[in-house]
């Protein structure tokens, strides 16, 4: 191996090193577009869901950690958690897709790609108890399967439609921006949990501040603080990307 593949590799291993199951996001703006990306697979920005459309979306709100989440159940590695802080947004169970409080998180060409049909928002009250396992065998072990070498290629290969970001904390180091393989790596020994990630490191930092990144025709990127009006032939030509930026990998407290 290249000593300058073993150093990649070798900067995951420590930024993931306290990795323990959860992704803390920025913000509860951040959190609701993974939501959606997550849960309603006819809208642009929702390319992941499973099924066909859901009219009910589910925002999990855990009153003892005072934390929004979502759970993503692995196949044999567990469990990830995404969450962020944040008190809750209203005392009531349901909340209409127009309900001004979300209209406080998303701009209305947001809105109208997010939402096609009925959908409502429920917000159930849960503490999920899946990650505290007793015999402290819980956490992710992460292996790095692809490293990218230009954003182009990651892509065009890995067609993701939602990227993590890692900000360096001195502009001198890059920013690292990955995706979970969520088919994990089968582990060498029965009390591991190995999760594959893909990533690419950012030297520019062009995606500091962005939210979206729009992958044309011609493979060229545009990056986006938040997407405005787009035509349906633009929707056929193009692709996007959220972008999640990784406020922390630590357990609520």
């Amino acid at each position: 191996m290249s000593n300058e593949l073993k150093q990649k590799i070798n900067k995951i291993k420590e930024i993931f090193k306290e990795f323990s199951n959860y992704i803390e996001l920025s913000d509860f703006r951040s959190f609701l577009l993974f939501t959606l990306t997550s849960q309603v697979p006819t809208n642009i920005l929702a390319q992941i869901g499973l099924g066909g459309n859901k009219e009910v979306i589910n925002l999990p709100y855990n009153p003892i950690f005072n934390i929004y989440y979502q759970k993503i159940n692995l196949i044999s590695a567990g469990s990830l958690i995404i969450y962020v802080k944040n008190k809750t947004i209203t005392d009531n169970f349901t909340l209409e897709k127009d309900d001004p409080i979300i209209k406080n998180f998303l701009n209305p060409n947001e809105m109208s790609l997010a939402f096609r049909g009925k959908e409502k928002f429920l917000l159930p009250k849960i503490s999920d108890c899946s990650a505290f396992e007793i015999d402290g065998n819980s956490n992710l072990n992460i292996s790095v399967d692809d490293i990218f070498h230009s954003l182009e290629s990651f892509l065009a290969v890995a067609e993701p439609n939602i990227l993590f970001v890692v900000d360096a904390a001195n502009e001198s180091e890059p920013d690292i921006v990955f995706t979970f393989n969520m088919m994990p790596q089968m582990p060498s020994r029965l009390d591991q949990k190995v999760l594959k990630i893909d990533a690419f490191f950012d030297e520019q930092h062009k995606t500091r501040d962005k939210t979206y990144l729009r992958r044309e025709e011609n493979y060229t990127i545009n990056y986006l603080k938040d997407i405005k009006e787009v035509g349906h032939a633009e929707l056929y030509k193009s692709a996007f990307s959220l972008i999640l930026h990784v406020k922390s990998f630590s357990k609520p407290e």
